[in-house]
């Protein structure tokens, strides 16, 4: 059996409140990620998904346990995991190009090579005609699709999106969830993925981690069995997409329910 690409292993992370208490947000959480595989994390509010993201990233320290990626250990950030989030973090002061060159240039790429990547990269995700635009001009679904490009620009093996598509309105959401398939079809990179949304996940995912609430847990894994390519119109009326959503649906309840009985 092939090494994984990401091995999370005894997972556990602990913060000091600010009135000084020890919060457990994960415990003891285990899991494995294939080379070029699409694994949704999904659970409720507070419930550590992405702080466990953060941890993959090498943006935040477990207190115990262990990430490798290809079988090395995770110490801190690093090219190999792009990360793409909600708040798209875009430098304001820079141009859409300019915006998607950044990581390229800091890499030592020569301008006209970064530039040649950026501009290829604008017109896969529908912006080649933005690219001397700023952030500020552009609705918030365009912003997502620049933060997109500047992270694949500088091809990292795995995208690490914490709710990339939340905050945007649901037609703006389908269209780039359609647009991130298929730059995952062509691609084929590995993609852990945080998100609330249960028809998202499923839509998506090779697999669906669920987590229960804080102390996050794994609660279930759930292999998705769906055809590929996924095509919207298809699997709405496909009977195994809608018994995933329920089966999913069912599986958040049980958290609520747990929690609220606790």
């Amino acid at each position: 059996m092939s090494e994984p690409m990401i091995a999370i292993q005894g997972l556990t992370k602990r913060f000091s409140t600010a009135d000084g208490r020890r919060h457990l947000a994960i415990d003891d959480v285990n899991v494995e990620v294939a080379e070029g595989e699409f694994v949704s994390i999904l659970g409720p509010s507070g419930c550590g998904k992405s702080t466990l993201l953060y941890m993959v990233g090498g943006f935040v320290a477990p207190s115990s346990g262990a990430i490798t990626v290809q079988g090395r250990p995770v110490t801190g950030p690093g090219p190999d995991r792009g990360p793409v989030f909600q708040e798209f973090a875009l430098f304001p002061w820079k141009t859409v190009l300019e915006n998607v060159m950044y990581g390229l240039r800091q890499q030592g790429v020569s301008k006209a090579e970064a530039e040649a990547r950026a501009r290829a990269l604008l017109d896969m995700v529908h912006l080649k005609d933005f690219a001397d635009f700023y952030p500020k001009e552009l609705s918030g679904g365009m912003r997502q699709r620049v933060a997109i490009a500047r992270t694949l620009a500088y091809q990292p093996q795995i995208l690490l999106m914490d709710e990339p598509f939340g905050a945007l309105d649901a037609h703006t959401r389908t269209v780039l969830q359609n647009e991130l398939l298929g730059i995952w079809e062509r691609d084929r990179k590995t993609v852990l993925f945080v998100t609330h949304g249960v028809d998202e996940a499923v839509f998506l995912s090779d697999r669906v981690v669920v987590m229960t609430r804080a102390p996050g847990r794994i609660k279930k894994v759930v292999e998705i069995d769906l055809p590929r390519p996924r095509v919207r119109a298809e699997l709405l009326v496909n009977r195994r997409y809608q018994e995933y959503i329920v089966e999913l649906e069912q599986l958040i309840e049980d958290v609520h329910l747990e929690a609220a009985g606790a």
